[in-house]
């Protein structure tokens, strides 16, 4: 099924609907409802390619998907050749990308799956560049910066590529080389800022750049614990207590604002972190690869890592760049242990044990993608403390026909955080079950929690006028009303006049 943002790209977006809106794509731009600040005219060409071709079918997104991941598969085995000259490691380093559980977010989920066309433009580029064929390179870098905001580290990925393993080439040269990437973000940003009219998503974290680092910190350590330990995967991490992946309004405000360096877990984070650095500054000239590859990880997650707000914290699918450097070191040492003796048993055993493991964990977490219930029941099950995960699980539920369920979900999600939106929606499970003095309390909740919700005062309206309480009915619709003129969204004001008056006659 299509699954949270696949609605937005896919079901939803009248864009991709008309190949005549294609210069749209490019210039004068307008992202999904709900997903303003995206600008990735190529990513809108191939979600347009794809309505086209399959419609609403999953099959076919899914069919497009796993060509997708096998192309990827493909470049990091010939990536993987290159660098480590070692067929059987190239061998092991692809198996592992192949196999990866926390690699199922990017390529089951439809709209991610697109999202990594970009990635695999990434990899081709890179490809190119380790082959010096410079021009083909730097076309796949023009595909992949416009096809998926993640690109956007490439000029410091190639960057350090040729500062660990082509230093031999000079600084001069390899600054000439990496500069007309420079230009090719910058280019990229410029036109971004200049058709979304900026370049971030959102605020930082409480306003506070300093918070909303100490959150990326933590989140950086958890990508890398998920690298070798990936057992729970789920949409909407718990990055720490009261903070998760996404969605300002789903923290726990204390929970933010209480952070310091000084915390056990941001402490212990940067323990983790700073290992793996020095690890790397270490290895720098005695063995470069194993630096390149760590660094290649971090560098990958520097688009993702809200140094420009972009509202997400924490995604499984940011780590498809950055399997590349994990996967390649797996499958270097994957393949010493499994030949050199007296380990040669134990690495066979080892490799085996690992490449099982994550199938068997792949296999588990696509089930989790099987539809919409099933997916946000894994979710509340992963984050119970999250409200907006027990929000969208009622209003799967609400979808669905599934009314007591939705309502025991609602009430959960009230119980963590009084959000008025729940509420609204709790007031719609009421009202379909006839239970109209409930309904009308919830509206009366929502509204008393946001004094501003026109939604709310028109359903209450509604409710009021059917149970022949004239004098309410009146005054929130008309309450409504100067909200919505004051909110400009005309057309929906106007259809809700013309309902109201044919079916309460007011």
């Amino acid at each position: 099924e299509f699954l949270m943002d696949d609605r937005d790209f896919i079901v939803e977006w009248d864009l991709i609907r008309d190949w005549n809106n294609l210069p749209q794509f490019f210039m004068d731009y307008t992202p999904p409802a709900g997903q303003e600040g995206i600008y990735s005219p190529l990513k809108t060409l191939f979600h347009a390619a794809n309505y086209h071709l399959f419609g609403f079918n999953p099959f076919g997104y899914h069919v497009v998907s796993l060509i997708i991941h096998c192309l990827g598969i493909f470049f990091v085995y010939r990536i993987a050749e290159l660098l480590t000259e070692n067929s059987p490691a190239a061998f092991l380093a692809g198996l592992f990308f192949a196999v990866h559980p926390v690699q199922v977010e990017a390529i089951t989920y439809m709209t991610a799956s697109i999202d990594m066309i970009g990635i695999v433009f990434l990899f081709a580029a890179f490809y190119l560049y380790i082959k010096r064929w410079y021009k083909r390179f730097f076309l796949f870098s023009i595909l992949a910066v416009f096809t998926h905001e993640l690109s956007i580290s490439l000029p410091v990925l190639f960057l350090w590529y040729d500062l660990c393993l082509r230093r031999e080439d000079g600084i001069r040269k390899i600054i000439l080389r990496v500069l007309p990437l420079i230009v090719l973000v910058g280019v990229y940003a410029w036109i971004k800022a200049s058709v979304l009219g900026g370049l971030t998503r959102g605020s930082y974290v409480a306003d506070s750049f300093y918070l909303t680092m100490l959150i990326t910190i933590k989140a950086w350590a958890k990508y890398i614990v998920l690298l070798f330990a990936p057992f729970t995967l789920t949409h909407n991490h718990i990055i720490s207590k009261g903070i998760s992946s996404f969605d300002q309004t789903d923290f726990d405000p204390a929970a933010v604002t209480s952070q310091s360096l000084v915390d056990p877990q941001v402490l212990l984070s940067l323990l983790l972190i700073g290992a793996f650095v020095v690890l790397s500054y270490k290895r720098f000239y005695s063995k470069p690869l194993i630096s390149f590859c760590i660094g290649w990880f971090f560098i990958s997650l520097l688009p993702v890592s809200n140094i420009i707000p972009s509202g997400v914290y924490f995604g499984e699918r940011y780590l498809y760049p950055g399997m590349l450097g994990f996967c390649v070191l797996a499958g270097i040492y994957g393949y010493q242990l499994s030949t050199q003796k007296p380990f040669k048993i134990f690495g066979i055993l080892l490799v085996t044990a690992a490449v099982i493991a994550f199938s068997i964990r792949t296999w588990e977490r696509n089930k989790d993608w099987r539809n919409e219930i099933v997916f946000y029941q894994s979710a509340v099950k992963a984050n119970p403390q999250s409200a907006l995960m027990r929000n969208d699980l009622g209003l799967v539920y609400t979808r669905f026909g599934k009314l007591p369920q939705a309502e025991e979900s609602f009430q959960q999600a009230l119980t963590i955080r009084q959000d008025p939106v729940t509420y609204f929606s709790l007031s719609e499970v009421y009202t379909q079950l006839q239970y109209y003095d409930k309904a009308i309390k919830a509206l009366e909740t929502a509204i008393s929690l946001n004094p501003q919700y026109a939604e709310a005062h028109y359903n209450l309206a509604g409710l009021y006028a059917y149970s022949k309480n004239k004098e309410k009915a009146l005054y929130h619709f008309d309450r409504s009303q100067e909200l919505f003129r004051q909110q400009d969204p005309m057309i929906e004001l106007r259809q809700m006049e013309n309902s109201f008056k044919t079916y309460f006659g007011l």
